[in-house]
């Protein structure tokens, strides 16, 4: 296990896990662990990982946000668009890497702490977990993509209503509204989204990576766009990982 300032790191098989370590301080987001995970994604992408898991250590928090002590030192405006700026960059490399990235929810998520789970593909959520946008209640707006990753995932006027009410919702109710995609039980929210990695993780690490890019493939429909898909599924059918697995399942096949 590599240890960071407040980060947790290990593996599985194709799969790297990084903890967010502060339990008893409901796993803030500092500037230092906003740099590091920007490191582990960078890491696990150049080590060949198909997923990356976040998650928080304990049960009752993922993430309460930004660490609130350290970001009241913050008094001009540079300095809290400079704080903005390096977790929305950590965001969009979440969304640009080409691993699946899972937030395992094992408990509470607010404010900066829901806006980090939006930046992952994937979000499984432990069923006694509550969620909150709290940012509005202390005068501020999202500053980390929250904003524009809730409107992907919902109704403009829902993601209006979760953002300027502030009022804080249930697992099931994020589940109904499309913020989360599965439900694990208390103390099984790693557990699940590790199943669910693993899954991936088994299957060729480079059409994994091509799926991740055709899915984020922009919807223009015209011939670019089909000549970039063609492309993409080329370097698949050609990889050693699609011969060996369809000579598996039909020894007689041969890859010139």
């Amino acid at each position: 296990m590599r240890n960071f300032e407040s980060l947790g790191v290990t593996d599985h098989p194709g799969v790297r896990i990084a903890t967010l370590n502060r339990p008893e301080a409901h796993n803030p987001l500092s500037l230092a662990t906003i740099d590091e995970l920007g490191r582990v994604l960078s890491e696990a992408e150049a080590d060949g990982c198909s997923c990356l898991i976040v998650t928080g250590a304990g049960d009752r928090t993922f993430s309460a946000g930004g660490d609130l002590k350290e970001f009241a030192e913050l008094k001009t405006a540079e300095s809290a668009i400079a704080m903005s700026l390096r977790m929305q960059r950590v965001s969009r490399a979440m969304r640009r890497s080409p691993l699946i990235v899972i937030a395992a929810m094992n408990g509470d998520a607010y404010g900066g702490g829901l806006e980090l789970s939006l930046g992952a593909d994937i979000r499984v959520a432990a069923v006694h977990a509550r969620f909150a946008f709290y940012q509005v209640k202390l005068g501020i707006t999202p500053a980390w993509r929250g904003a524009i990753r809730l409107r992907d995932i919902m109704p403009r006027s829902r993601a209006l209503m979760l953002l300027a009410g502030g009022e804080r919702f249930s697992a099931e109710d994020a589940l109904r509204w499309g913020l989360v995609d599965q439900l694990a039980e208390k103390g099984h929210a790693l557990e699940s989204a590790l199943k669910l990695a693993q899954t991936m993780a088994g299957n060729s690490a480079l059409a994994v990576r091509t799926i991740k890019a055709m899915v984020d493939a922009p919807r223009r429909d015209n011939d670019d766009d089909l000549d970039r898909e063609a492309e993409l599924f080329s370097r698949a059918w050609m990889s050693d990982e699609h011969w060996d697995a369809l000579a598996s399942r039909h020894p007689t096949t041969v890859k010139e």
